[in-house]
């Protein structure tokens, strides 16, 4: 397929854009901040909304990094501040929460080739990181469910619920983050063929 030099420009400067930004040392900083607030809102911080965009934004390394910190500040301030319960069962679901995070990083992080080059391509890839991400976080808290969920009850309206949540915060993260990927892309336009 042969392409005229107009689209490769655009193929090329959306690369860039997304390059720039995954590299660019605000970026992760930004995630862990978000994080890291979003404790206020919630005891149990949008993992998979964070994990999923921080993998689909970031390096793979760094997005694996980015939401092992989101976890473990969540932890914490769970344990210290919010009296989680020093038992083996908190303790388990913790290191479930974190398996499951770590693992939807991961998979958001691996970014087929066709989210590299067109916006049409990043944004599919930006849907099914999250809910693919979802459904791997959810899947692995429903496999160990029945094993602690001592005597609590998850039904459909609670997984519902949750699939909201991240939703709402993953489409959040994604829209500020596309909307600046939009402007880099635009930028670096500009400075290859200025009008």
């Amino acid at each position: 397929m042969k392409l005229y030099p107009e689209a490769q420009t655009h193929l090329s400067s959306f690369s860039q854009a997304w390059r720039a930004l995954s590299l660019h040392y605000l970026t992760p900083c930004v995630l862990l901040a978000l994080g890291t607030a979003s404790n206020i809102i919630y005891a149990h911080v949008p993992l998979v909304a964070f994990a999923a965009m921080s993998g689909v934004i970031l390096q793979k390394r760094k997005a694996i990094a980015i939401s092992a910190m989101i976890w473990s500040i969540n932890q914490l301030i769970g344990f210290a501040i919010r009296g989680y319960p020093l038992s083996g069962s908190a303790f388990t679901w913790g290191a479930l929460m974190g398996i499951g995070t770590l693992s939807v990083a991961f998979f958001a992080s691996q970014k087929p080739t066709f989210s590299q080059h067109t916006w049409v391509g990043h944004l599919l890839w930006n849907l099914i990181a999250l809910i693919g991400g979802f459904v791997l976080y959810q899947g692995l808290i429903l496999l160990a469910y029945p094993l602690l969920s001592d005597g609590h009850f998850m039904d459909s309206a609670i997984v519902w619920r949750l699939f909201v949540k991240q939703m709402t915060w993953g489409g959040a993260i994604a829209l500020g983050y596309n909307l600046l990927l939009w402007r880099t892309q635009n930028v670096t336009l500009s400075k290859t063929h200025p009008q």
